[in-house]
């Protein structure tokens, strides 16, 4: 399948949930009806492949104590068949009216008037291999590490550094209930690997997503902010975009580089207490021979620091081997140094990677 590049990079509408609408003709409806002890609910659900509805109505003998109501559809799903692409609030509107008009020629008459966002998904997809950010997102899924749940698949492969390919990185994630999300939930994922899997579409082109999912409590908690509520009406592209880059600012921005810098000191310790321990090991060494002794391995030298650190440190880019070298190191062995990153390290260019994928999550 060939991708329209100009229907990506936008920041728009996914999967919507919509809730406090009324069917005005529910009592005269074919619906479910369930007992339990004083109290009874009348349920209809109505699930097709473009959406689903589910409308309750709980009771008390003859008085009515409340009505549930959940519409849950994706506008892109409806208008092309897939959700490559995401939707503006007119799009979202336009196929928002073709269920109500589905559902009026089955005959249920919905009224929207007090209708309000349960939950919202905002994304922004680009043409880009997911694999390309792989050590971007182990650093920003470190940096926010105890709301972060990562997914992998698997490849027909026998080498071990390569049977398993990331797939999904969530910030914020719960495996509780899925149907009832309260606050926000941001996920990074391959999109050409989930078309395949879910849609069984082969892209000619590979797409990565970032997605937040607006809960219920942060999406009406969020809209506030702005002076408005959560009602469908008050839908607004240009908010539902500021949204959008907010709600990635703290994981994606401030906890990352706040991570960064701690990476840059992890090196200046590792560095120094290779040396430190490189150092008692000679100390040891001399005794030992003084006395005539063999030399246990644990005692021999261990040569090259910085391949030490790329083994047993985070290196991450190579311009804080650099840094490091130009703070710490003597000028007597500066320029050696500096010769070595330049010929084994230069390829890690993460903070490039990475002021990329903020390109295009904030449409810069």
């Amino acid at each position: 399948m060939i991708i329209n590049e100009k229907r990506l990079n936008k920041i728009g509408i996914d999967r919507i949930v919509l809730n406090n609408f009324k069917i005005i003709n529910f009592e005269s409806l074919e619906k479910q009806y369930i007992k339990n002890k004083d109290e009874s609910i009348e349920k209809l659900e109505i699930k097709t492949d473009l959406f689903e509805l589910i409308y309750s109505l709980k009771k008390s003998g003859a008085e009515e104590l409340y009505t549930t109501a959940s519409l849950e559809f994706n506008p892109n799903r409806i208008r092309d068949g897939n959700n490559i692409y995401n939707s503006s609030v007119d799009e979202f509107q336009i196929q928002l009216d073709r269920i109500v008009q589905m559902l009026l020629n089955n005959g249920v008459w919905l009224d929207l008037t007090t209708a309000t966002v349960k939950e919202i998904e905002l994304n922004t997809t680009f043409k880009k291999s997911f694999e390309k950010f792989h050590e971007v997102l182990l650093l920003v899924g470190r940096a926010n590490f105890k709301n972060a749940l990562g997914m992998y698949s698997f490849n027909e492969v026998d080498v071990p550094s390569a049977i398993k390919y990331d797939r999904i990185l969530y910030l914020n994630h719960s495996l509780g209930d899925k149907r009832d999300v309260k606050e926000k939930v941001i996920k990074f994922y391959d999109k050409t690997f989930e078309l395949k899997r879910a849609w069984k579409i082969e892209l000619d082109d590979e797409l990565m997503r970032v997605e937040v999912l607006c809960g219920r409590d942060y999406y009406r908690r969020t809209m506030s902010k702005y002076s408005l509520t959560n009602s469908i009406y008050d839908l607004k592209d240009s908010i539902l975009e500021d949204i959008f880059k907010k709600s990635l600012e703290n994981e994606l921005v401030v906890k990352a580089a706040k991570y960064m810098e701690k990476v840059k000191s992890n090196l200046v310790y590792d560095f120094f207490n290779f040396k430190r321990n490189e150092k008692v090991k000679r100390e040891e060494r001399k005794k030992l021979e003084s006395l005539g002794k063999e030399v246990p391995d644990h005692l021999k030298e261990t040569r090259g620091v910085l391949e030490y650190l790329d083994k047993e440190s985070w290196i991450f880019d190579y311009s804080f081997l650099q840094e490091l070298v130009l703070k710490e190191v003597d000028s007597k062995h500066k320029g050696i140094y500096l010769k070595q990153i330049e010929n084994k390290y230069k390829h890690k260019k993460n903070k490039e990677v990475y002021e990329k994928l903020l390109e295009h999550v904030f449409l810069r």
